[in-house]
């Protein structure tokens, strides 16, 4: 996947914006998700899909896949938001009267229309705030967010241990996908005892190439005259937008303005 989110970075519409646009977009949209009203967050959803989709190009599919990721794991947390145990004489003495309830011994199963609520307000904020991050993530490529934090002072040696992750998260994710999928081509994980100890054996040999790339790339580094320091060619260059700017100040105004409203 991380392919084609580096496709999708180095090819949308949004690609010669400048960085710095879409990075203070993209924070300053998160944080107001966090304290902005239910519909507020709805419609800041609705005008950052409209960025991504529209204004990027981004497939509707790609989107829904990465949000739908995200999504997934709410609806994993969704039984803890919405079912509440508490004692039976706290029941009682509640204002509201649970929507459902089921009881054992002296504590009781409930659910109520405030934890419904409050799943639901997560459940909104969670999209919210993916997409706002997803907007920087499928829009603006990695190198260009490494360039605008080292010309915001970010010190180097941060710089390169978060390009190295970044490359080396995936690589370690490839490398444990061709594992798993030799393992699979040679009768692993038919069984559960044949899965456990094909999960063992993928994270030994893991473990074993990781090491060894690693040497190589010290070798190669070392060979190259590496001085502590990366020195990335950059030659793109990126255009500041009056018409993108007037947008996010008008729209984020116009999003204030209504929380404060209804709020």
């Amino acid at each position: 996947m991380h392919h084609h989110l580096d496709l999708y970075a180095y090819t949308n519409r949004l690609r010669s914006l400048d960085p710095r646009q879409k990075v203070l977009f993209s924070l300053g949209t998160l944080g107001f998700a966090f304290f902005a009203h239910p519909l507020v967050q709805g419609l800041l959803w609705l005008w950052l899909v409209l960025w991504i989709l529209g204004y990027a190009r981004i497939p509707w599919r790609v989107y829904g896949l990465l949000v739908g990721t995200v999504m997934a794991f709410w609806l994993l947390s969704l039984p803890a938001l919405v079912v509440q145990i508490v004692p039976n004489r706290g029941l009682e003495l509640s204002a509201s009267a649970p929507l459902a309830q089921l009881s054992f011994g002296g504590w009781s199963l409930a659910v109520s229309l405030e934890s419904l609520k409050q799943a639901f307000i997560t459940g909104l904020r969670t999209t919210v705030c993916s997409t706002a991050l997803l907007f920087l993530v499928l829009t603006t490529p990695f190198p260009s967010l490494l360039a605008l934090a080292a010309r915001w002072g970010m010190p180097n040696f941060v710089l390169d241990v978060l390009m190295l992750m970044y490359r080396y998260l995936f690589t370690l994710l490839e490398t444990a996908l061709t594992l798993q999928l030799a393992q699979r081509a040679r009768g692993g994980y038919q069984r559960r005892s044949r899965w456990l100890f094909s999960v063992s054996l993928l994270a030994a040999q893991l473990f074993r190439r990781s090491l060894r790339r690693y040497h190589q790339t010290n070798l190669a580094l070392l060979s190259r005259g590496f001085q502590g320091q990366f020195r990335v060619f950059r030659l793109q260059s990126y255009a500041y937008s009056q018409r993108y700017s007037l947008e996010m100040v008008v729209g984020g105004s116009a999003l204030l303005l209504l929380n404060r409203i209804v709020a």
